[in-house]
């Protein structure tokens, strides 16, 4: 029987994490790869606010490339993954440490990306640093779900070789 996630405080911050990134990717971050005809007038909306209050460059005029294969990996692995990772967790499946290190570390690198980026736009400092408290948590909580994640599959590899090697001198 699985463990509650109420019980497991570090996956239920993944949980609502997940819970949360789903819906705003589906309605902000990848919304410059629909066509704009199919995009919703609330939807619009809501990027307007965004770009708006935080005058975000990577959404006005030409992103820089990367940009654009980042969100094709937001689309094409990220969401694929928090998607089963809700299950996962939901479930506490053994196979969650194996599944969410990598995306972990995906997550840490296109965002500490754009972050390194938008400190060499010729915008004002204050732009710049709310712009940095925005995409700081989707930073910060990548970090240390990698490093939650390594920390449990090396945990469970060293386990794995102390059993093998109690069964290897039973056999003996």
């Amino acid at each position: 029987m699985a463990t509650s996630i109420f019980s497991r405080k570090r996956d239920l911050t993944y949980l609502i994490y997940f819970c949360i990134a789903v819906p705003l990717a589906f309605i902000v971050d990848l919304q410059p790869l629909y066509p704009q005809s199919l995009i919703p007038g609330w939807m619009q909306s809501i990027t307007d606010f965004y770009i708006d209050t935080y005058n975000d460059l990577f959404f006005i005029g030409t992103p820089p490339p990367f940009f654009e294969f980042f969100m094709y990996t937001e689309m094409l692995i990220q969401v694929p993954v928090m998607i089963w990772g809700i299950g996962g967790l939901l479930r506490d499946s053994k196979m969650v440490p194996l599944v969410l290190l990598p995306f972990a570390c995906l997550v840490f690198i296109t965002t500490a990306t754009c972050m390194y980026e938008m400190v060499h736009w010729d915008v004002p400092l204050k732009q710049r640093l709310n712009l940095m408290a925005l995409y700081g948590p989707y930073t910060a909580l990548p970090g240390f779900l990698g490093a939650d994640m390594f920390l449990r599959l090396k945990s469970m590899i060293e386990s794995s070789t102390a059993v093998s090697r109690v069964a290897g001198k039973k056999n003996q």
